[in-house]
């Protein structure tokens, strides 16, 4: 074999060897394209928790608003006679003595407006300075104490009511409300009242 012809074999098997490493780099390319379609799912998965999450929890805060600790308010008609027997929360005191929370309560909106205890200035109940309105519990059958203003009313007496709320104002109650009273009930009404209705 002559010089010339080995030499066009030996291009020609250094020809073969390249196009073998183009195959391989082909190849590599085609790897990279997998690495990155593996990414796409992940941020999507997150996003959709979040949110989920995050709906629930607001929901679940803002349902159930109270405001009476459990109490539901028993409206005080014009009589003020109570139609729940009150406990005596001083059993020791000749008169009774009543736990009780007054307010203007709105039957739409369940909130309540408070309602002050008047103060007894020269036998009378007088509204506090600076409030518009305020209340008085009557408990004495007419015999426990001097005082006439702490007096029941023959109304209330005769329907069996040991309690009596008194609200006095400077102008009207607010619209759409009515005044309620939130006390500690007796645990033996019929002992306690047994002539309540």
């Amino acid at each position: 074999m002559t010089k010339h012809a080995m030499f066009l074999m030996a291009l020609a098997i250094a020809g073969c060897g390249g196009s073998k490493s183009g195959d391989t780099d082909t190849d590599t390319g085609t790897g990279t394209e997998t690495g990155t379609a593996t990414d796409i799912p992940t941020g999507t998965g997150t996003g959709t928790e979040t949110g989920t999450e995050t709906g629930t929890g607001t929901g679940t805060d803002t349902g159930a608003p109270t405001g009476t600790g459990g109490e539901q308010p028993v409206q005080v008609d014009e009589s003020g006679c109570l139609s729940q027997c009150v406990e005596d929360v001083d059993a020791e005191n000749a008169t009774l003595e009543a736990d009780c929370e007054v307010c203007d309560y709105d039957p739409v909106q369940h909130t309540c407006a408070p309602i002050v205890k008047c103060e007894a200035v020269m036998g009378e109940w007088t509204i506090p300075a600076g409030q518009e309105a305020c209340f008085a519990v009557h408990g004495d059958s007419g015999a426990e104490t001097p005082s006439m203003i702490d007096n029941l009313s023959q109304t209330c007496i005769d329907a069996g009511s040991n309690a009596q709320i008194e609200i006095v104002r400077t102008g009207e109650a607010p619209a759409g409300t009515f005044p309620a009273a939130i006390c500690t009930w007796s645990t033996s009404p019929a002992t306690d009242c047994p002539n309540l209705g």
